[in-house]
């Protein structure tokens, strides 16, 4: 085990703490104006220490940003490649620190263990905004192919929304449990499935809920999604541009993950920009939608995470008037 050290990127409105050491994920994403606190918090008390391939991502921190990479659900030996871990390789490693950071940018690195690729971020802030921007290196002479999606875990409360494009009509289901959507495959219309069933999945439900789903956007033509908090009156926007990431994943997890009985439960909603609409590498590569990087070869992209301003209203959130 090792003592991590946070790095803490802040101006006169947000302030972000980044953890290199505990799988570089954004601890904390703050308002400084209203002291909101947009990412779920970590609720082991063990220290981090970087875990072997076959941990499970339940014995992770499970808290704020973290990135998927090559893989979100874990693949056996018959994916091209070879095994991908759950949730991939980067939310259980180390990150080492690049250069000297300042209050407003850091850049970190660290090197897969399941495939040659190297994966750089690179934090700023703007205003009220934390950009990342994203480079992965196939450090192997062969070509290599992966999956990303990025992994944010935003705190929620009952009634809360959740803002998609408009374009988003319906969505591909991916996991519900108990099936309470349908089984896999089933596409699902946004944001009140068909059927009398009173569901409308732009709210978010009680902690006691036992709700845990799982679904995905069709390709994008606008990338820009949210989480609007209504008890605060303010909203946290996701922005990233659907020639690098075409596909959105909606993770809702109310009381309904890990397993019952294995505490602690999550109680989240994460809006995931990601380069394909499938749950594993193995399944991304069947559909020919895995990225495959050429030897020596690099990809980059980026993602913004724009905090409102308090006061705003829903209507005003839903128009991405911020």
């Amino acid at each position: 085990m090792r003592q991590s050290t946070p790095y803490i990127l802040q101006n006169s409105e947000i302030a972000v703490t980044v953890m290199p050491e505990e799988g570089g994920r954004v601890a904390s994403l703050v308002s400084r104006h209203s002291g909101l606190e947009f990412l779920t918090q970590s609720q082991t008390n063990r220290e981090f220490t970087s875990l072997d391939l076959n941990a499970p991502f339940q014995n992770g921190s499970c808290a704020g940003i973290e990135e998927c990479l090559p893989t979100i659900g874990p693949c056996g030996a018959e994916t091209d490649g070879g095994v991908a871990p759950d949730h991939g390789d980067f939310w259980r490693l180390a990150w080492d620190v690049e250069g000297t950071p300042d209050s407003e940018h850091l850049c970190i690195h660290a090197t897969g263990v399941s495939r040659p690729l190297r994966f750089w971020k690179e934090f700023s802030i703007e205003g009220s905004a934390l950009h990342v921007k994203y480079r992965v290196e196939n450090l192997h002479s062969l070509p290599t192919s992966f999956l990303y999606a990025c992994h944010p875990l935003f705190a929620v409360c009952e009634g809360d929304h959740v803002v998609l494009p408009e374009e988003v009509q319906q969505l591909k289901l991916s996991y519900s449990r108990r099936n309470r959507l349908g089984t896999p495959g089933a596409k699902i219309q946004w944001p009140r499935p068909s059927g009398d069933s009173g569901i409308d999945l732009r709210f978010a439900g009680s902690s006691s809920d036992g709700i845990a789903e799982m679904l995905y956007t069709d390709r994008l033509l606008r990338g820009r999604c949210g989480l609007y908090r209504a008890s605060a009156g303010q909203g946290i926007i996701v922005s990233f541009d659907t020639a690098q990431l075409p596909y959105l994943g909606l993770w809702l997890c109310y009381g309904g993950w890990p397993d019952p009985g294995v505490e602690p439960l999550q109680y989240a909603v994460a809006l995931e920009p990601t380069l394909a609409p499938c749950g594993t590498l193995l399944e991304a590569q069947r559909a020919n939608l895995a990225y495959v990087l050429g030897p020596g070869k690099s990809l980059r992209w980026s993602i913004t995470f724009q905090i409102t301003v308090p006061g705003i209203r829903p209507g005003d959130f839903s128009l991405w008037d911020c």
